[in-house]
């Protein structure tokens, strides 16, 4: 099943199972491409192109998810990791690096395989459960162990956070009101009943976390906030959305679902590593140019001027052939790259910023899948509900009922 733009599905060739989020605008282009209009900026669909604009941080600072807003308001405060750039980025990366040391994301395994057990059993033989919500929660519990929230597992935060991440449809209805208003609340009391309690806590004793960390450097309530509202944002809503999207190839295709209870682990986060591959969750990067940057345009060398505004589609940079070879859209494990490219291209970022929580992100989906699937079958009632993020440029699937029909290979 692939779905369109508009969120249904339609039926694919049999075979390798491919793509299953489409858009419009997929499918070839040229390398670089000038898009005019009200926010003319300029397209980038190569893997080289678009790692070669990450890896410029002299010339190039963050556009995306809300960047060219930030700090227009009355209050100034010091930006969160997201968006900073410089020695002020460098400082916080190194100061948070400890939380997502190798050695400390391999310490969360035994945990997170405790959570994720505990969590799948609402996946039943007798009733259908909405497996996003289970993502979601395995999402929030493990993010806040990392951030230093004591409320992980409150079902009543999850339900804070969400409402935060819940997009507000177009209209004037009172529903709709009534619906943004309550969004607009979810960040004060995700304040109030979620964060300022774990200050209060880090400030009586230090922990392993990121909110202790940002006390030692100095920042204050609000944005100890914000930066925990972007850590929420990166490890909360993103891995939740890669769990169920490798859910749903592995349950849509039996080979791919036969060959990751037959792999080892290594082999199992190949298989998620190349849905991510596949199905970036965030689809589009923006940059925007701090100096003259030269690029290599279908017509030589290129040179935009500062404060050109750069779209770096992923999902094309993720499924270019010179190096990701053929098939590019088809979810084939361990396919042969091209030398010094990772298995998930640029699904994570590259450059200064790149993804910190990847290896975390890997081994908490490889975790809760093999939770769910590894041991048992699972029917589905159709395919996940899909809508596309303006803010993150990528996929949510939420709606998808599942529930258990017995052992892996019994008649349930």
């Amino acid at each position: 099943m692939t779905a369109t733009a508009d969120g249904q599905t339609q039926g694919t060739a049999a075979g390798c199972p491919v793509r299953k989020l489409a858009q419009p605008d997929d499918g070839p282009g040229p390398d670089l491409e000038h898009v005019p209009g009200p926010r003319e900026r300029w397209r980038v669909r190569s893997h080289a192109l678009a790692r070669a604009v990450l890896r410029q941080p002299e010339t190039t600072r963050q556009a995306g998810f809300g960047a060219d807003t930030l700090n227009q308001g009355p209050v100034r405060m010091r930006p969160p990791i997201l968006y900073q750039e410089g020695e002020q980025h460098h400082a916080q990366r190194r100061a948070a690096a400890h939380l997502l040391a190798p050695r400390v994301v391999a310490g969360y395994r035994d945990w997170m395989a405790a959570t994720a057990e505990r969590l799948v059993t609402q996946v039943r033989t007798d009733r259908w459960t909405d497996l996003t919500a289970i993502t979601m929660q395995m999402a929030v519990e493990v993010t806040s162990r990392v951030i230093g929230l004591d409320h992980g597992a409150s079902a009543r935060m999850r339900g804070r956070l969400a409402e935060f991440f819940e997009p507000v449809p177009p209209g004037g209805s009172p529903l709709t009101r009534a619906r943004a208003a309550l969004r607009n609340t979810a960040i004060l009391r995700f304040y109030v009943f979620d964060v300022r309690p774990a200050i209060r806590a880090r400030r009586r004793r230090r922990g392993d976390d990121l909110i202790s960390s940002l006390l030692d450097a100095g920042y204050t309530d609000l944005e100890i906030l914000t930066e925990c509202v972007t850590y929420a944002a990166a490890g909360m809503a993103t891995t939740r959305e890669l769990m169920t999207a490798a859910v749903w190839h592995l349950l849509d295709d039996d080979a791919l679902l036969a060959r990751y209870r037959a792999s080892d682990r290594d082999g199992r986060v190949a298989i998620i590593e190349e849905v991510l591959r596949v199905e970036p969750v965030v689809g589009h990067l923006l940059r925007r140019t701090t100096a003259p940057l030269t690029l290599d345009g279908p017509d030589g060398p290129l040179e935009v001027p500062v404060g050109t505004l750069i779209e770096l589609d992923l999902r094309a940079v993720n499924a270019d052939e010179r190096v990701v070879g053929g098939d590019p859209l088809a979810v084939c494990p361990a396919r042969p790259m091209a030398r010094a490219v990772g298995p998930v291209v640029l699904a994570f970022g590259d450059g200064h910023h790149r993804c910190p929580g990847a290896p975390l992100a890997s081994m908490e989906a490889e975790i809760f899948v093999s939770a769910l699937l590894l041991h048992d079958d699972v029917a589905t009632a159709g395919a996940p509900r899909v809508r596309w993020n303006d803010v993150s440029q990528g996929y949510d699937l939420t709606a998808w009922r599942v529930r258990r029909v017995g052992a892996a290979g019994s008649p349930g």
